[in-house]
C-alpha cells in the first residue's frame, strides 16, 4: 500500500478533517467506541452535525502526558530512539493513497532502531499514548484482549494507513505506573476494518444512516439535529410505545437505586475485605483512591453461568 507522510494535515475540527476517515473516528464509525456512537460519528462525517471536541484543558494534559508515556516506553525499550519535533510537533500524520475513501492516521509518536537496515519492515514503530481514570475494561499486559476494542481499532488503523506493523499502546491508569500493550499487526482484520469503512463512507453520500441506539452520544446528536422549537406543532404516539416508553424511564430510575443498594449492601458484607468472590470468580473487590476512603468495584465481566 502506498502510505505518505502529511507535512500539514488539517486541523482537528476544521471543515476539511470533519470529511475524513481518521484513525480517531474509525472505532465510533464501526459501532465499537465506548465514547461516540456510530450515530453519531456518521453524520459528523456526513456533515449533518458539528464535531465535538475535546476540552482544551484535557486535551493539553493529554499532550503533555504523551511526552512522559512517550519516554517510559523509550526507557523499557532500549536501542529505539523517538522522532524528532516538526513544525511543533512530534505527532507523525500519515494518509494511504490505495484506500477508496479519505482517510488520516496521526501517530503519536515514531520509534526508529537504527541498528535495523534501511529496507527491515522492522525498522519503525508505533508509540500510542493513553491515560484512562480507570483501568476496569483493560486488561494486564500480554492477556488476550487486554485492549479495549475501539482503541485496539485505532492502533489496527494507524498500522494499515502507515504502513508501520509494529505498535504499542502505553497507558497510564490511576494508580501505578504505565503499562505497555503490544499490538499484532493483522492484515485480515484491516482489510475487514476498510470494507466496512468504505460502504460506511458511501453511505454518507446516500444518506443511509445508522440505526438509532441507546448511547447517549446519540441522543445528543438527535438533539443538535433538532435545534429549533415549533410551538404550535406536536406528534402523535402509538399508545404501546408510549408505555413503553414511560416503563423504561421509570424503571431507569429505579435501576440506579437498585444498583446503589447493592453497592451499600456488599460493602457492609465485605468489611475490611479487598475481594468479594463465589468460588474462584470474583464479584468486586474494594479500593482507594489517594488513601481516601474505600469504595466498591463490581466486576461487570464476572460470569457465573452453570
Amino acid at each position: 500500500m502506498t502510505s505518505r507522510i502529511l507535512a500539514n494535515p488539517p486541523a482537528p475540527g476544521t471543515a476539511e478533517w470533519a470529511k475524513i476517515v481518521t484513525a480517531s473516528k474509525a472505532p465510533a464509525l464501526l459501532g465499537v467506541s465506548r465514547f461516540t456512537s456510530q450515530y453519531a460519528a456518521w453524520h459528523q462525517l456526513a456533515g449533518l452535525i458539528d464535531v465535538d471536541m475535546m476540552d482544551p484543558d484535557r486535551a493539553a494534559w493529554g499532550h503533555i502526558a504523551e511526552a512522559s508515556l512517550a519516554d517510559w516506553w523509550l526507557h523499557k525499550n532500549p536501542g529505539w530512539q523517538l522522532n524528532v519535533a516538526r513544525r511543533g510537533t512530534r505527532e507523525i500524520a500519515y494518509t494511504n493513497d490505495d484506500l477508496p475513501f479519505p482517510n488520516l492516521a496521526t501517530i503519536d509518536r515514531r520509534a526508529l532502531n537504527r541498528k535495523k537496515g534501511m529496507s527491515s519492515p522492522d525498522r519503525f514503530h508505533i508509540v500510542e499514548c493513553k491515560t484512562a481514570m480507570t483501568l476496569d475494561d483493560w486488561g494486564r499486559p500480554g492477556e488476550e484482549n487486554a485492549v479495549p476494542a475501539d482503541y485496539f481499532t485505532q492502533v489496527l488503523y494507524q498500522m494499515g494507513v502507515s504502513g508501520i506493523h509494529q505498535a504499542s499502546i502505553v497507558v497510564l491508569g490511576p494508580f501505578s505506573e504505565p503499562e505497555i500493550h503490544e499490538i499484532e499487526w493483522r492484515e485480515d482484520l484491516f482489510a475487514a476494518l476498510v470494507d466496512q469503512l468504505a460502504e460506511i463512507y458511501v453511505s454518507t453520500k446516500t444518506g443511509e444512516a445508522p440505526d438509532l441506539d441507546d448511547s447517549l452520544s446519540t441522543y445528543e446528536t438527535v438533539r443538535g439535529l433538532h435545534p429549533d422549537i415549533d410551538p404550535e406543532a406536536e406528534v402523535q404516539l402509538d399508545h404501546a410505545q408510549a408505555v413503553a416508553w414511560l416503563d423504561a424511564i421509570v424503571g431507569a430510575d429505579e435501576a440506579v437505586r437498585a444498583a446503589q443498594l447493592a453497592k451499600t449492601e456488599l460493602a457492609d458484607l465485605m468489611g475490611n475485605a479487598k475481594y468479594a468472590r463465589v468460588g474462584t470468580t470474583k464479584i468486586a473487590d474494594r479500593r482507594s483512591r489517594s488513601g481516601k476512603t474505600p469504595y466498591v468495584q463490581f466486576n461487570k465481566k464476572a460470569d457465573l453461568a452453570v
